[in-house]
């Protein structure tokens, strides 16, 4: 295949050995940022329908999520560091505003333009990461095809034909690593630690945005601030219980796992299985939140309470499953949070604001009780 490339686009690859430092380039933020806006569109597509919203949001997030993890892999081994790596990655930023722009219509009108943008967005990703993982092949050969499924989708008739299609995208990409072994697959452990928390902490920040546009035209009163507080309220609790201890704790069980086999599988666990009701759970519980927002002193609709408590519910889930995949304490309780934050939901059938309260009041007091039982409410220590 090399035979077939350019110049100045084959070359020998050096890895970052684990123990040097790779920090994360400001391209690669650049990159999250035009990622993350596809994100903040799911958000309005579960806003406007819920149900309906939140099957198409999760059958298109599948092959996208398994896309951007895939970037983040990629720029682990080939750090964007040289003029045609940075334009290569531009070029793949290109695809994915093509594809967070006609995420809307994926499923109503319909869009060939998406499976265009994610055609862009494959082929860059697998022919850089070909420079540096022969390995890497099988795996951008089911990612190809997965395009093909959305191509497929796109251009067939509306209803089940393109549901089916989306599905079979996603089940595509994300049976890769049952049967491809991770051999020939290296990561290095700060860095990808790093790209996944950046993804959520923009994700975040648009969860707060959310809130902006939800007051978009409403009376600056007690209906408006309360809810705004309160969601802002729990966005810091959803930060703090990811990024206090277990992002940290995530990156030095990484660098601990010296089998490189070993390592690419726990990744694959905790942060690109797990991350996705993580991210999920963000994007529902902002629509929740951009629902309640200037209707605090109200009852809110049955669907909205739901997205609320099913967000945040979702997100600790994933949590727990980062816990379990690396090895780190405690994810069970994490288990038990999520339920309880899920039955406060018909507390909103009585007043927004006290089921915003609620919630808030649980997850504080569920991360105090965490923190006394580890004995420390700061950051995991750096060595």
């Amino acid at each position: 295949m090399t035979r077939l490339l350019p110049d100045w686009f084959v070359e020998r690859i050096n890895p970052v050995p684990d123990e040097d430092d790779l920090p994360v380039s400001a391209l690669e933020l650049f990159f999250d940022l035009i990622f993350v806006f596809t994100v903040a569109q799911f958000t309005a597509i579960i806003a406007h329908d819920p149900l309906v919203g939140l099957l198409q949001t999760v059958l298109m997030f599948g092959f996208l999520w398994w896309m951007y993890a895939g970037y983040s892999w990629l720029t682990n081994v080939i750090p964007p560091q040289r003029p045609a790596r940075r334009i290569l990655l531009l070029c793949a930023m290109a695809g994915w505003l093509v594809v967070a722009l006609t995420v809307p219509a994926a499923f109503e009108s319909g869009s060939v333009w998406i499976a265009v943008g994610m055609l862009a967005v494959v082929l860059v990703h697998g022919l850089m990461y070909l420079q540096a993982a022969r390995a890497f092949g099988p795996v951008f050969i089911a990612n190809l095809a997965a395009v093909a499924a959305v191509f497929a989708a796109e251009l067939g008739p509306e209803g089940a034909w393109r549901y089916a299609f989306w599905a079979l995208a996603s089940v595509i990409v994300w049976s890769v690593p049952i049967w491809h072994g991770q051999r020939g697959l290296n990561l290095h452990p700060a860095h990808i630690t790093e790209r996944h928390g950046l993804v959520v902490i923009v994700a975040l920040g648009e969860s707060v945005v959310a809130i902006g546009i939800g007051a978009k035209g409403l009376p600056i009163d007690a209906d408006l601030l309360i809810a705004a507080v309160l969601g802002l309220a729990i966005a810091a609790c959803m930060w703090w219980s990811l990024f206090v201890r277990d992002m940290p704790a995530t990156e030095h069980a990484l660098a601990a796992t010296t089998d490189s086999v070993k390592r690419v599988r726990k990744v694959l666990a905790g942060l690109s299985y797990s991350f996705i009701p993580i991210l999920i759970g963000i994007l529902v519980a902002a629509a929740g939140v951009k629902h309640a927002v200037g209707h605090a002193l109200d009852p809110l609709d049955a669907e909205s309470t739901w997205l609320l408590s099913g967000g945040v519910a979702a997100f600790m889930l994933g949590t727990a499953g980062l816990r379990l995949a690396m090895g780190l304490p405690r994810p069970w309780e994490r288990v038990v949070l999520a339920v309880v934050v899920l039955a406060l939901a018909p507390v909103g059938l009585v007043n927004t604001a006290l089921q915003l309260a609620a919630i808030v009041v649980v997850l504080i007091a569920a991360l105090a009780l965490e923190a006394r039982a580890t004995g420390a409410l700061r950051p995991a220590p750096s060595e």
